[in-house]
């Protein structure tokens, strides 16, 4: 059984294995995604297949995507997580999000309603990093649904943004513990479902910084509903 010195020095450690194993990755995934790019086009002009070549940059991509998660969740754990600060039209973001996430995921039809009108301050990626992830997580946890719903409203002082699924739920008793760091929701029916429970710790941590609060409201079969709301000032 580890003491608290003990095991807080295990997990320094975890932390800093994470951060220099995603640094090295990072180097090589990049250099390999040029070259693949080069070579597709080339291959492309002169008017050759690249279908392998193209199943090739989606998974490199899908390599990079989690090597940057690796990253944030290291910068957070180091409290060196950075952010811009810049004024962000958040109609205009989050059509840019889910035009480009219908694109990707034609499987679900994502409905967006209303507006929030608001400009904010903060950094315009991060944020987009949050609504691509929750939409992410909408369509990957609700693989037998059609449709992915985004909710937009606001009051004076606030917006808030509902993203809905119709898949499998979340049981009540792992709700609580979704937005710790690599924590996954497990059950027999997710057991397939890819992640290393990231995205939502990052996710939380960049609403938190931008002042505002995330929940979720869910029932095992039946869906969850992520509710952000941010502040359209920051005090």
């Amino acid at each position: 059984m580890l003491d608290n010195s003990a095991r807080k020095e295990l997990e320094q450690r975890k932390d800093a294995f994470i951060s220099m194993a995603s640094h090295e990755l990072r180097n090589p995934l990049t250099a390999l995604k040029l070259h693949t790019t080069l070579l597709h086009r080339q291959l492309t002009k002169q008017g050759l297949q690249a279908s392998a070549l193209s199943s090739m940059q989606t998974q490199i991509n899908k390599l990079t995507r989690l090597v940057e998660d690796l990253l944030d969740v290291s910068k957070i754990q180091a409290g060196k997580l950075e952010y811009r600060q810049e004024s962000v039209d958040l109609d205009a973001l989050l059509r840019e999000i889910v035009d480009t996430m219908q694109q990707t995921h034609p499987s679900h039809t994502i409905l967006v309603r209303g507006t929030v009108q608001a400009i904010l301050l903060g950094d315009r990626d991060r944020l987009g990093q949050v609504f691509t992830n929750l939409l992410s997580n909408a369509i990957k946890y609700s693989p037998s649904a059609e449709t992915v719903e985004m909710d937009l409203s606001a009051s004076e002082e606030t917006v808030t943004i509902r993203v809905q699924d119709h898949g499998l739920g979340i049981p009540r008793e792992q709700r609580d513990k979704i937005f710790d760091r690599f924590y996954r929701v497990t059950n027999l029916k997710q057991k397939a479902i890819p992640g290393l429970g990231m995205g939502l710790y990052i996710v939380a941590e960049i609403v938190k910084h931008q002042g505002g609060t995330i929940t979720v409201e869910s029932e095992p079969g039946k869906g969850s509903t992520f509710r952000v709301t941010l502040p359209r000032q920051r005090t």
